[in-house]
């Protein structure tokens, strides 16, 4: 008899599986993870795009800052920028502040069309005789909220 139950231990010990609350317990946790997964998803993807608008308005005024330096003093007048199509139009939006919202050249990209109700402006400031400081900002809407990004400069003549 001793040996006879030796064997069914044995036996039992050999064909020990995972038991119910094992496995009920595993399929737990891998639901948990898969939920914290699905959930982070949305948050993931609205941090993307804003980080992509983001990219998008500070590339669109270091564009324009860059126009800005290469026409020079001179340039930085109403008619010249006008000309040079770097503003939409010649009536300001507000003191010296004149939009760029809808260029669209070679030189300058369109915000309207790069952003999400995007919008530029350019901000012309004689500071001395010789000096004029230039702020550039560009504008959307994101999320219910406005966002900006502002760049500026001074520029001589030299």
């Amino acid at each position: 008899m001793g040996n006879e139950l030796k064997g069914t231990i044995r036996n039992r010990k050999r064909a020990r599986g995972f038991t119910l609350i094992e496995v009920l317990f595993g399929i737990f946790l891998v639901m948990l993870c898969a939920t914290v997964l699905a959930a982070s998803m949305p948050v993931g993807d609205r941090s993307r795009i804003t980080a992509n608008n983001q990219n998008v308005a500070l590339s669109l005024a270091q564009k324009q800052m860059e126009a800005v330096r290469t026409a020079g003093y001179a340039n930085l007048s109403v008619d010249r920028l006008m000309a040079l199509g770097m503003i939409d139009d010649t009536d300001p939006i507000s003191g010296n502040t004149y939009s760029f919202t809808t260029c669209d050249n070679a030189v300058v990209d369109s915000p309207a069309d790069a952003l999400p109700e995007g919008n530029g402006t350019i901000t012309v400031n004689q500071i001395a005789i010789d000096l004029r400081e230039v702020i550039i900002e560009v504008s959307w809407f994101e999320n219910g909220r406005e966002r900006t990004v502002t760049l500026g400069t001074m520029v001589a003549n030299l």
